[in-house]
């Protein structure tokens, strides 16, 4: 019989919703492809509840609440803070470990995360927070500096993880198509002398 605990939580539900494609009788490559599936799955979590805040940021900022707006911010830059430690997990995943079931993703991959591109896409906004008003014409000085420091929170990921695929895959393909590690520095928007270097890179 579930706990309350359980119940509340819907552990039953939650803990059968990792299903490696590995066959039982290979039981190394199913920890690791369980373990890749884990970390994979709880990050979408995460974000789910970063998108949550972000529109009750913008909700507030439009009723003029800038300190319950700054507050949301930072608690959506807090998540994004603990996804960038989160990719640290699969630093324990060592690359040919993952290249013996990567055939099994077909062409899964983390660039079709939905999620993900939705909260990136919703924080470079500019009117993240809403457009302004005849009542507020100008973005508040708390939710300002916390948006600031939630874009910056955004540029420290997409570098951590642009460092884990390099270390993952190096310089093949992504599953899902794109051109892997060209695609990701595309898609962070620092300065050239703020972009990660490349392996070969001359300084």
């Amino acid at each position: 019989m579930e706990t309350p605990y359980a119940c509340y939580l819907r552990l039953s539900v939650l803990l059968d919703l990792q299903r490696p494609r590995t066959p039982d009788e290979q039981p190394t490559q199913w920890a690791d492809e369980h373990f890749f599936i884990t970390v994979h799955q709880s990050a979408e979590v995460l974000v789910s509840h970063a998108l949550v805040e972000l529109a009750r940021a913008s909700e507030d900022a439009q009723a003029g609440k800038d300190a319950r707006a700054a507050a949301a911010l930072h608690r959506v830059t807090a998540l994004l803070d603990v996804l960038e430690h989160h990719l640290a997990l699969l630093d324990h995943l060592e690359p040919d470990s993952f290249a013996a079931f990567r055939p099994l993703l077909d062409n899964a991959s983390g660039a079709q995360s939905h999620q993900f591109a939705d909260l990136f896409h919703r924080i470079a906004a500019a009117d993240v927070l809403g457009p302004p008003t005849d009542s507020l014409p100008a973005r508040q000085p708390l939710a300002t500096a916390a948006l600031q420091a939630l874009r910056a929170a955004v540029i420290r990921w997409q570098i951590r993880h642009l460092l884990l695929v390099e270390r993952m895959i190096g310089d093949q393909p992504g599953t899902g198509g794109t051109s892997g590690l060209a695609h990701l520095r595309a898609q962070i928007d620092l300065p050239p002398r703020e972009r990660p270097a490349r392996p070969g890179d001359v300084s």
